[in-house]
């Protein structure tokens, strides 16, 4: 089967049943919208402080909400022996990880571009001036969480106590992206001495296209095993 066919097909396939059932949509939204909640009420104090603070609290919301996401990829899949017919099926694997992968981003941004505007408000933060940056800026980070959970979360479709296992091994992955992003939304904020998030972007990037190509290769070697 063809490469690009395949994601298409798998991709569509995922995104019906997502449309249908909403399980894990929901679940996300819901999750962020309590979050959001706690963060608001707990750093709710005075506009400089709070656009201090939302730089960390909105890529809290990513790595928490991209956690639970990417844990539920092979879910469906796990149930009567699916995922063992769609591994021996005649898909490329490297088709199935960039369409399982995909779907992991736009279930993120759906979530993201939610609940970002929620915590923008209840923290006061103006982020009219720099929303394009900060949109690109979240864009890079939910694609290299997908990139970098998508493949691990083959570990959760047998593994015993998989929803603690992947998030310890997630977790370390994603610190660079992390990073890059908190420090790059403060540098787009004005909030650090450093105003230039170009550095900070180049980085997310970088650290993207490292998960991609690692991705690839480690998901098809989980998959053999």
């Amino acid at each position: 089967m063809n490469f690009w066919p395949t994601v298409a097909l798998v991709w569509s396939k995922d995104i019906r049943v997502e449309l249908r059932s909403k399980d894990t949509l929901v679940t996300l939204v819901l999750f962020a919208l309590v979050l959001t909640m706690v963060f608001t009420f707990g750093f709710a104090s005075d506009p400089q402080t709070n656009l201090r603070v939302f730089p960390s609290v909105m890529w809290a919301c990513v790595l928490f909400c991209g956690t639970l996401g990417v844990g539920r990829t092979f879910a469906r899949e796990a149930r009567d022996g699916a995922f063992t017919a769609l591994v021996l099926s005649p898909a490329h694997r490297g088709a199935i990880l960039t369409a399982k992968t995909l779907v992991n981003l736009v279930l993120t941004l759906i979530v993201t571009a939610l609940t970002t505007p929620i915590l923008a408000v209840m923290l006061r933060v103006d982020l009219t001036d720099v929303l394009g940056l900060v949109a690109g800026q979240l864009f890079l980070g939910a694609a290299g969480f997908a990139l970098v959970g998508t493949p691990l979360a083959v570990m959760a479709v047998n593994a015993r106590f998989a929803e603690v296992l992947l998030p310890m091994v997630v977790f370390p992955l994603v610190a660079p992206i992390l990073i890059a992003g908190v420090t790059g939304t403060a540098a787009i904020l004005g909030t650090i001495p450093e105003n230039d998030p170009r550095p900070w972007f180049q980085l997310m990037l970088g650290f993207d296209l490292v998960y991609l190509v690692g991705g690839q290769f480690l998901f098809d070697k989980m998959v053999t095993e």
